[in-house]
């Protein structure tokens, strides 16, 4: 598992382009617009509260603050993903006058060719950054002829997710627990519970032990040689036995 709010994304400025990566992400969010694009292959992605098998061909917009995940299905992709600073959205935003994205999902595989081709002469670390500036500002006005976009009339809780996220990765070290999330939030456990199953697919206790595992395994990585017994209390682990039933459903998964 990786980190779940991006917080450096707030302060990164710089445009990303990933070509034929393994992204197998879990939920996380970020103030930036994130485009994939998908050629060959298959991948299962979440966004909010919806879930979406995507093949060969089809293409999915990501909004600033949506919470998404991916996990790729087959062995052999052909990807690209892109994340987008505000500071290349000035006209993309302007355009759409704050409406929501309709259908973020777009089949069009000539579409999904020329983003990756894009990606491959363009938006590499080679190019000017005046060159990257005018290949996103193509990439967001192509998209912009496809998407539509609308006021959104149904229920939005991703307000309530991020704050969860934000108080979970900022908290997990320490009690994070339904009760714990209730107080600090204001709501009740069952709606706590209700919404983060319903936006990650996973319940709250098997979330935050990732990120007490992914803790350790970062300062096992970068040569911290105390005792298990201790890194594990340090992560938040309340007893041995808790640590090593996580691991073990981390590597069941």
């Amino acid at each position: 598992m990786k980190g779940y709010y991006e917080k450096k994304r707030e302060d990164d400025a710089s445009l990303v382009c990933q070509r034929n990566s393994d992204h197998s992400y879990p939920s996380h969010f970020h103030v930036n617009l994130e485009i994939f694009a998908l050629l060959k292959g298959e991948y299962e992605v979440g966004v909010n509260d919806a879930r979406y098998k995507l093949c060969g061909g089809d293409i999915i917009v990501f909004d600033s603050y949506d919470v998404h995940s991916y996990q790729k299905k087959s062995e052999v992709c052909e990807d690209v993903i892109l994340v987008v600073p505000l500071g290349y959205l000035q006209r993309f935003n302007a355009a759409r006058k704050n409406l929501k994205i309709q259908s973020r999902v777009l089949h069009d595989e000539p579409l999904c060719r020329e983003l990756l081709s894009l990606a491959d002469g363009y938006l590499n670390a080679e190019v000017s950054e005046q060159v990257r500036e005018a290949a996103i500002e193509l990439v967001l006005a192509r998209l912009s002829e496809k998407l539509t976009f609308e006021e959104s009339k149904r229920k939005d809780e991703s307000a309530l997710i991020r704050s969860i996220l934000i108080y979970v990765q900022e908290n997990f070290q320490g009690d994070v627990s339904r009760a714990t999330l209730a107080r600090a939030l204001g709501y009740t456990e069952t709606h706590i519970s209700r919404v983060f199953h319903k936006y990650l697919g996973m319940g709250l206790a098997e979330y935050v032990n990732g990120l007490r595992l992914d803790y350790i395994e970062k300062l096992q990585a970068n040569g911290d040689g105390r005792p298990i017994a201790e890194l594990l209390f340090q992560a938040g682990f309340t007893s041995s036995q808790t640590y090593y039933r996580a691991k073990k459903a981390r590597v069941r998964a």
